[in-house]
């Protein structure tokens, strides 16, 4: 397995409220997660931080899983411990309330590949026959506008309130998670936030992540300078994996 993750503030925002860790536990298990922060310069760094800090921390002290079920009841747990940490957080503190964060992550072990998903950054994978698919669903009113047959998805490209989340770690007392188990064989994995996907067209990203002549860091990096060419409206976060050779791809 290789890895790597980057992170740019964009051209337009002060300050970069993205946060992502690739951590590892007593296993050699890898748990790679974006966060990406809401609630303005008040919160949002503060709030994605805290998310990848306290994910990294508790993932670092355990062991090898050995269920799915344990690996998802750890995760729904981390969940709600995370949340209730912002959530107090941001209701403690003056100017913090509604401070919160999207959540995506990937947890690569031996049993199997677990996604977990809060809000809209995005978890995407790639497979040798050449598909490219997304694996989370993004918690927005648009999307939920276009579930329920509302809008378009061309229409949605246009929609003036397409950011609006439904869904967030640490804005309320309780969240949801969507959390999945994937045992396929993937030839490598995406997680970014926002601002490569909403400004960058899918086509785009795909052709980038299946060029095998470029290791992670060159592919992470040209994804980065495409959202920069894209204008940079929105801090950038991405983490590419390779699973080739390991036995995690299998």
């Amino acid at each position: 397995m290789k890895y790597y993750g980057i992170t740019d503030k964009g051209l337009i925002r002060k300050n970069n409220q993205d946060s992502y860790v690739i951590a590892s536990n007593e296993a050699d298990d890898v748990f790679a997660i974006v966060a990406d922060g809401i609630g303005g310069n008040l919160g949002g760094d503060i709030a994605s931080r805290m998310a990848v800090g306290h994910f990294s921390q508790m993932f670092s002290e355990t062991g090898a899983f050995t269920s799915a079920e344990e690996v998802k009841e750890w995760i729904r747990q981390q969940v709600a411990s995370a949340n209730e940490q912002i959530f107090r957080y941001g209701q403690s503190h003056l100017g913090m309330k509604g401070m919160g964060t999207t959540l995506c992550g990937v947890m690569m072990t031996s049993i199997g590949k677990f996604v977990v998903n809060i809000g809209d950054s995005r978890a995407y994978a790639w497979f040798d026959s050449g598909r490219f698919s997304q694996l989370t669903m993004d918690h927005t009113l648009v999307n939920d506008m276009i579930m329920h047959g509302q809008l378009t998805r061309e229409e949605a490209k246009n929609f003036p309130r397409k950011n609006v989340l439904t869904n967030a770690l640490g804005v309320w007392e309780s969240v949801r998670s969507d959390i999945d188990t994937h045992n396929e064989r993937m030839a490598g994995l995406l997680l970014c936030s926002d601002g490569l996907h909403g400004y960058v067209e899918e086509k785009v990203i795909r052709d980038i992540v299946l060029d095998k002549e470029m290791d992670p860091a060159l592919r992470a990096r040209k994804l980065l300078r495409e959202a920069l060419a894209a204008g940079g409206y929105d801090n950038i976060t991405v983490i590419l994996i390779d699973l080739e050779g390991d036995d995690i791809h299998e």
